[in-house]
């Protein structure tokens, strides 16, 4: 592991909402199909269990199962703060391997445990929306009148083989708010997804969702770049009560961003308090030849922030092989980002990088090594690594979540969390803490919010390559003390 050093400012200003991917069911977003990986770093990581010993003041949460179906396959893949230290996360339920995907919501107590006092005296509100995408496009946010914004890939409303991207509102007891959208549904429909014979082909694919000053809703997305057969990203504002914003943008309410006609890999969205927009991702482009970030900054009006890296977009090679950016943790006047990536061979390890949230001047003393990019081999063993999000925890600490393992399904579930100077804090063990939901399932974490005084994770444990009617996906959440 290279363990850096640098210097991070205050804590996150931005409203976010978590989002990534893994095992996507939409082929022309498999830029990172399967985890890789990379050459040895200086120092390999701790062991790859908690079965190691962590620093003496700190002692690694256990990972909990919540039940949201007792057969079918669930998983939660994105949270957010709610009331009195309690967090609100969202993601799917099915009865069956089969069935219907909804979209599910819950909400949490600070132990991680349901709240039995909400939604009907459960803790979990089913919604009617039949999940259409894969890992990572289910996401959530809650705005300051406390109803909760909830984005998630759906079918288009006349071509089941089409896909929209549907929001939906909960009032803050879980009910659906009928008075959003169409009975509680907003549909965008971005797209039509016709491939270059002419034949449907799924996409659009929500990626994120977050809130602004005003309870504003900003939403982002994958559509079909038409008539060309590749994928651009997408934001879109809409008001508070999800009526697009059409002074924004594009003179639509949209921002549509390609770059040299390839397809991008939409990841994060963060929305910092002078309403400037982040947008993270990566391409794969022919003027740079591998996966590399992208980052596109946005002001205000929805344009490109000229003043962020002189274009409004950073996109450049930092790991020759490859480098990812799923999501940011916004410090101050700076940010932290969550990927992989590699600089030969062929495993990825956990990346962290940081810029300056205003400029887009990427800190190549990070970590303290030239370059400035913070590679961590979380297994230990030099086995394929993917980090899924970067989570901002008080004092300028990052909390980096995701899995660790060899490939599908053989992975764990992980997180570290990086000091404001971009090291393994010794606060949390100094240390990869790993965790075997299953036996050999694919196991994961995505989505990670601070509430109180408190951090939470939220996943699963994975079904394995065969999942079946007993044996498939299923919710595990872990509640992380702030030292």
């Amino acid at each position: 592991m290279r363990k850096l050093s640098g210097s991070l400012l205050g804590i996150s200003l931005a409203l976010t909402a978590a989002c990534g991917d893994n095992g996507h069911t939409h082929g022309d977003d498999d830029v990172d199909a399967a985890p890789e990986a990379d050459a040895a770093p200086d120092v390999d990581a701790p062991p790859a269990t908690d079965a190691g010993t962590d620093a003496p003041t700190f002692t690694a949460p256990t990972p909990v199962p919540v039940v949201l179906s007792p057969a079918g396959p669930d998983q939660l893949q994105s949270v957010t703060a709610g009331p009195n230290g309690t967090f609100y996360a969202a993601g799917f339920a099915a009865q069956t391997l089969a069935g219907a995907k909804l979209v599910t919501v819950v909400k949490l107590t600070s132990a991680g445990a349901l709240d039995t006092t909400w939604a009907g005296g459960d803790g979990i509100a089913t919604t009617t929306l039949d999940f259409r995408g894969g890992n990572g496009e289910v996401g959530i946010a809650v705005q300051p009148s406390g109803k909760i914004v909830v984005s998630a890939t759906i079918a288009n409303d006349t071509n089941a083989l089409d896909r929209d991207v549907g929001i939906t509102r909960l009032e803050t007891n879980g009910d659906l708010d009928t008075s959003f959208g169409v009975g509680g549904l907003r549909r965008l429909d971005l797209s039509t997804a016709l491939d270059t014979s002419g034949t449907l082909s799924a996409f659009d694919a929500a990626r994120g969702i977050a809130v602004g000053a005003g309870g504003v809703i900003y939403v982002y997305a994958l559509q079909r770049a038409q008539p060309r057969n590749d994928l651009d990203l997408t934001a879109i504002k809409l008001d508070a009560d999800g009526l697009q914003d059409m002074t924004w943008g594009g003179g639509d309410g949209e921002f549509t961003q390609d770059v040299q006609n390839v397809s991008e890999t939409a990841r994060g969205i963060n929305v910092f308090t002078d309403g400037t927009i982040l947008l993270s991702g990566y391409a794969n482009s022919p003027g740079l030849g591998s996966v590399q970030p992208l980052l596109v900054k946005l002001t205000s009006a929805g344009v490109l922030d000229t003043t962020f890296n002189s274009t409004g977009i950073f996109h450049d090679v930092v790991l020759p092989v490859q480098t990812e950016v799923y999501n940011v943790a916004v410090h101050g006047t700076h940010f932290v980002t969550a990927g992989y990536g590699r600089a030969t061979g062929t495993q990825n390890d956990w990346v962290s990088l940081r810029f300056n949230a205003s400029t887009g001047a990427r800190d190549t003393t990070w970590g303290g090594v030239a370059n400035g990019a913070v590679l961590i081999d979380a297994s230990g063993a030099m086995v394929g690594d993917n980090c899924r999000n970067a989570i901002a925890l008080p004092g300028g600490r990052t909390m980096l979540l995701g899995s660790t393992g060899s490939g599908s399904p053989a992975q764990d579930a992980a997180f570290a969390v990086l000091s404001s100077t971009g090291t393994l804090d010794a606060s949390f063990g100094a240390r990869v803490h790993t965790y075997a939901l299953g036996a050999n399932g694919n196991d994961q974490f995505w989505g990670g919010a601070v509430s109180g005084s408190n951090a939470i994770m939220v996943g699963y444990k994975g079904g394995g390559t065969t999942p079946s009617d007993t044996v498939n996906d299923d919710t595990w959440v872990a509640v992380l003390p702030m030292p």
